[in-house]
């Protein structure tokens, strides 16, 4: 066959090559026929090692794959490398002492290796490019190999090199004496390849890759492959994805400014209410306080207006009385006047020895009357002591007597209420202030940790310094899911140990420990240090983990509680004892829980369901058991004191029973007989009356006597009722005075406050709710109760005060060690309130609109310059490639792929399922109106942005393939080839070479090859490229000898110079293709050698010995 070729183009003429491989000892020289050459030999003589020294020059290492006819198309790890090569591995051995496989090498010393490559353009230019390597003492490290590159428009020997590497690289002295040369050196050989192509006229570099690639055209068993692997460059969506990701890092920062703002708006919120609320009870707690303090000087000044208006009605009713007293004291004169006239004229009619009997009648008579009002006395003292008959005769006061002494000497002394009945009575009283402290402990801190733990807690907070929410209970942070509530109890019995535990973070550990050893607690305090560095939670592998069904607070502390939870309290929630069998550690609904293999463990010392002794979160739940405890606790406390007030009460009137017992029996009879006494008034009623019944005259007097001394007893008694009144009526208008006058003068000393007239009336109308008829003597006692009213309120108010206060220091708190930059100069407390909820205005008024605004700024420029970008160049690469495949359908159209048909490729677009949800969800970032859409919408496609960026710059296996999948457009496209007739008729399609044989498949590729190569090499209006030497390794080992002839006039019709590798196949039919053959051989496995040979097979020359 012809030489079809362009004098101007370059051909490789000669290889030389020096410690390669198994080209060992000696420089070896093939030199290459213009035409064609064949390189040939058995299965591991070093064909490929030949042409991979030739590759090695050609391409830059950054695609550089030895031994590619070999690999085929699998992905295995190449064993071949510069270094294998360069200390020439020729057989792997087994280490004994490292229990492995390792290379045996020919060359496992100091070395150095060569490669000049000499190409001819036929106008008898000549271009040598060479590559030297050094490998010092007994390296293997590809770190430690160096090299240099040299291109050399003249012809260079490798001889002359040898003394610029043989003992180490030299690469001043070689650039010195080749100044025309261009010299580069240690991996750095940009400028050398540059050259390369600029005297190859090759434009594009990844030209390089192809002629490389095109070395194990074999492997190509598909038309995808070939165009994808060999033809297209890697799509720029790559690198914009990569640019993406890079400046997604601004918009990352700006949203996640938004949301820390967000957190701190929404924390601000928060502590804003707290701090109204604060507000409104402390001074609802001062103005009722105010109340209070004015309330006692009101009540003064009010009682001097009644007492104003009480002298008034007393001067007039003392008057009145003093008036009436002169009129009694008249009356008393004139009756005792007629007294005395009525006794004269008894004593006138012999009246003497009546008035004697009269007075001991009157005696008599009061005797009489101070018998009966004792047996009166006597009669209720009976009764009372529950004897209702009473004594009529001294024989029957007697026997009552006799019964009293024998009753009292029978009953045994009484202590009232027993010792279990107090001991009863004194725990339901502590129940009670317990309970009561609980409640207000907890209304007062909102903590469920038992009060006495918060009091150590205070102590030690106060004493180094920082707010006692610096260091949380972990109950603080947790809480039972509501789906899961009715799991509380045993969640609350499995997580005790660890919720009463106290979190101190490393900053503050010494202090705490120092005071916690140098103090009695008076309990047991665990406190546990938090590091700052926190690992990440164990993963909760089963769905029913405890740790599924609980909430952990946002707070400083709230990852590590994560972690500790997850290390330590990974137990699974089973419905039925039977379940705990699978797993170490387990709990029921009941509360019995398993801790390890072998220890299970039950503590019903407290209900499962008693809410009052849970310390998780529910605060409200906790609350309202409190309450009903207290409920409880306050029935038993009134039963209790029932039974003592019984008890005591009985034996109070026991002993009141016995002294009035005791009493009877000091008596006589005498002292209660009515029937004698009134028989000795009877008496001397009847003397008197036989002493004036016989004379009337002194019967008269005696009447009329009788009838003016009771005249004069009542005028008497009139004017001493009204005497005592006047005396009365003084005294109380004397008292008056003095308390007005005393009132009076404390308002001049000062002693009494002042009152607004708006209070005056506020606690009128208090004084009226609580009675409406206000006098002297109920004022003070209505005072009390209002005063008492006042105070439940106030402290009411402060109790809520001090609730809200404790809410805005733990919020305050929580923002410090949040955000500790941005409070630098504030207190956390109630204080320095203000100063945090300036921040809040600010972030509300212009720092969060201001970065919401930077965030949907730089969102729309990131979608429109990256995502519409990287959109763009998906949507538009299926017609980037038809637009690439043009000039190879021209170059196509040149020769017959068999005959009177031509080949014509076709791209179809076939993008997958995952693509297309890939480009949906690029749409979704870049479609609609950037200034219709709100800060919702924008952080939607946020969302979806940030999970395509996340994915971009993973390293996981899942997401590095999804991103090839969605980025790698040349994987988008289907390539068809048709093959058609010179009318342009379709008569055949082949889809990536399906339902062809391989020798029809190769074909095929190699014929899109060949026409693929000339595009990346040639002008457009060249008949040949400029560079025309291709090198097929073990190429057409599946096709027929018609097949491969068509293949190699493929290449020969594009104008290439063709340098084929096979071990002894197919040769009759290559042999028109070459100018000469070279045979390589390998018989010791160490060394191999090479020789020209004719086809006749008589060696034309063995080049071993040249040197």
């Amino acid at each position: 066959m012809s030489e079809h070729t362009d004098p101007r183009q370059w051909r490789l003429a000669q290889v030389q090559l020096a410690n390669w491989g198994t080209f060992d000892k000696q420089i070896s020289i093939v030199n290459i026929a213009r035409k064609g050459h064949l390189i040939t030999g058995p299965s591991g003589s070093g064909k490929s090692s030949l042409l991979d020294a030739i590759a090695c020059v050609l391409t830059p290492d950054k695609w550089l794959r030895f031994n590619l006819a070999a690999q085929g198309s699998t992905s295995r790890t190449d064993q071949r490398s510069l270094v294998s090569y360069v200390r020439g591995a020729w057989t792997r051995v087994t280490d004994d002492d490292q229990d492995r496989v390792v290379s045996k090498y020919l060359r496992p010393g100091s070395t150095w290796s060569g490669i000049v490559l000499r190409f001819h353009d036929g106008e008898g230019k000549t271009l040598s490019l060479a590559r030297l390597f050094f490998l010092k003492g007994s390296s293997v490290s590809a770190r430690d190999l160096g090299d240099i590159c040299v291109l050399e428009e003249a012809e260079l020997d490798l001889t002359d090199l040898q003394k610029y590497a043989a003992g180490g690289l030299e690469t001043k002295k070689l650039k010195a004496d080749h100044p025309a040369a261009m010299v580069t050196s240690n991996g750095t050989h940009g400028k050398f390849y540059a050259r390369l192509r600029r005297t190859f006229g090759i434009e594009n570099e990844t030209a390089l890759q192809l002629l490389h690639r095109t070395q194990s055209a074999k492997s190509l068993d598909n038309l995808d492959r070939l165009f994808r692997d060999f033809m297209l460059p890697v799509p720029d969506t790559f690198a914009i994805a990569d640019t993406a990701v890079q400046q997604f890092g601004d918009l990352r920062d700006a949203h996640a400014h938004v949301v820390e703002l967000r957190k701190q708006r929404d924390l601000l919120l928060k502590l804003r209410t707290a701090s109204e609320q604060y507000d409104t009870c402390w001074a609802k707690h001062v103005d009722l306080n105010t109340l209070n303090d004015l309330l006692s000087p009101f009540l003064k000044r009010r009682e001097l207006a009644m007492l104003n208006e009480q002298q008034q009605h007393l001067r007039r009713t003392l008057a009145q009385k003093r008036a009436q007293l002169e009129e009694s004291r008249a009356e008393e004169s004139r009756a005792e006047s007629e007294l005395r006239t009525a006794s004269r004229v008894v004593t006138q009619n012999g009246g003497a020895q009546v008035e004697v009997l009269q007075a001991t009648l009157d005696g008599a008579r009061n005797d009489h009357n101070a018998i009966e009002n004792r047996r009166r006395r006597f009669e209720s003292q009976l009764q009372s002591v529950g004897i209702t008959r009473m004594p009529q005769t001294a024989e029957e006061f007697a026997e009552l007597q006799t019964e009293i002494a024998a009753e009292a000497k029978s009953q045994e002394q009484s202590v009232g209420a027993s010792y279990e009945d107090n001991d009863r009575l004194a725990k339901a009283r502590r129940d009670v202030r317990e309970i009561e402290a609980q409640i207000r402990t907890l209304r007062q801190s909102g903590s469920t940790v038992p009060d006495n733990l918060q009091r150590v807690r205070q102590a030690i907070a106060t004493r180094i310094g920082i707010p006692a929410e610096s260091m949380p209970f972990a109950a603080e942070l947790i809480e039972v899911k509501p789906d899961f509530k009715e799991w509380t109890g045993a969640i609350e019995r499995v997580l005790r140990p660890f919720a009463l535990t106290m979190l101190v973070r490393s900053q503050y550990l010494p202090a705490v420990r120092e005071w916690v050893d140098n103090n009695e607690i008076h309990g047991r305090l665990v406190y546990e240090e938090v590091a700052d560095g926190i690992e990440r939670p164990q993963p909760v592998l089963h769905r029913d983990s405890l740790i599924n069904r609980i909430e952990i607070a946002d707070s400083a502390v709230g990852a590590w509680v994560s972690w500790a939870l997850s290390v330590r309290y990974n137990y699974v929630c089973v419905e039925t004892p039977d379940g705990m069998g699978d797993h170490s550690r387990a709990v029921t609904i009941r509360g019995q829980m398993k801790t390890s293999a072998t220890r299970y463990e039950k503590d019903d010392r407290r209900g499962i369901n008693d809410r009052s002794h849970w310390v998780l979160g529910d605060r409200a739940g906790k609350l309202s058991a409190l309450a009903d405890r207290l409920k409880e606790a306050q029935e038993e406390l009134n039963a209790a004191q029932e039974v003592v007030d019984t008890a005591n009460r009985q034996e109070q009137e026991r002993n009141i029973r016995r002294g009035r017992l005791e009493s009877i029996l000091d008596g006589s009879w005498a002292e209660y007989d009515t029937i004698s006494s009134q028989k000795n008034v009877d008496s001397i009623e009847q003397r008197l009356a036989t002493l004036t019944s016989g004379d009337e005259t002194l019967s008269r007097a005696v009447q009329a006597e009788q009838k003016a001394k009771a005249a004069y007893d009542a005028a008497r008694h009139a004017t001493e009722e009204t005497r005592h009144e006047v005396r009365v009526a003084e005294s109380d208008l004397k008292l008056c005075e003095e308390k007005a006058r005393e009132i009076q003068a404390r308002i001049a000393a000062g002693e009494l406050e002042d009152v607004p007239e708006d209070t005056a009336t506020r606690l009128e109308e208090r004084l009226r709710r609580e009675k409406r008829a206000i006098r002297l003597d109920n004022i003070h006692e209505v005072g009390q109760r209002v005063s008492t009213a006042l105070q439940k309120e106030k402290d009411t108010a402060r109790d809520a005060a001090d609730r809200a206060s404790h809410q805005v220091t733990q919020l305050t708190t929580e923002f410090k060690e949040r955000w500790e930059a941005v409070a630098s100069d504030l207190t956390p407390g109630v204080e320095d309130r203000a100063g945090f909820l300036r921040i809040l205005d600010e972030i509300l008024t212009n720092g969060l609109p201001t970065y919401e605004t930077r965030f949907r700024q730089l969102l729309q420029e990131r979608s429109r310059d990256l995502v519409g970008e990287l959109l763009n160049e998906i949507m538009s690469a299926p017609n980037e490639i038809r637009d690439r495949v043009v000039p190879i359908n021209s170059a196509l159209a040149r020769k017959p792929f068999d005959e009177a048909r031509f080949l014509h490729l076709r791209v179809k677009t076939q993008r997958s399922a995952v693509v297309e949800d890939f480009m949906g969800q690029l749409r979704t970032i870049v479609d609609g109106s950037w200034d219709d859409q709100d800060m919702q919408t924008a952080e939607s496609k946020y969302a979806v942005l940030a999970e395509i960026m996340r994915r971009f710059d993973s390293g996981e296996h899942v997401d590095t393939a999804w991103r090839r999948q969605c980025l790698d457009t040349r994987t988008h496209v289907k390539f068809l080839a048709d093959e058609v007739d010179e009318h342009g008729t379709v008569r055949a399609t082949y889809d990536s070479g399906a339902a062809m044989s391989g020798g029809q498949q190769q074909k095929l590729v190699v014929f899109c090859l060949a026409a693929a190569l000339r595009y990346q090499l040639a002008q457009r209006d060249d008949d040949v490229p400029l560079y025309g030497t291709v090198i097929l390794d073990e190429a057409f080992d599946k096709a027929d000898t018609r097949y491969t002839r068509m293949a190699l006039d493929i290449f020969v019709e594009f104008g290439f110079h063709l340098v084929l590798a096979t071990p002894q196949k197919l040769l009759q039919t290559i042999e028109p293709y070459v100018g000469a053959v070279t045979e390589i051989d390998n018989p010791t496995r160490q060394l191999s050698t090479v020789a020209d040979i004719d086809w006749s097979g008589h060696t034309a020359g063995d080049s071993d010995a040249r040197s």
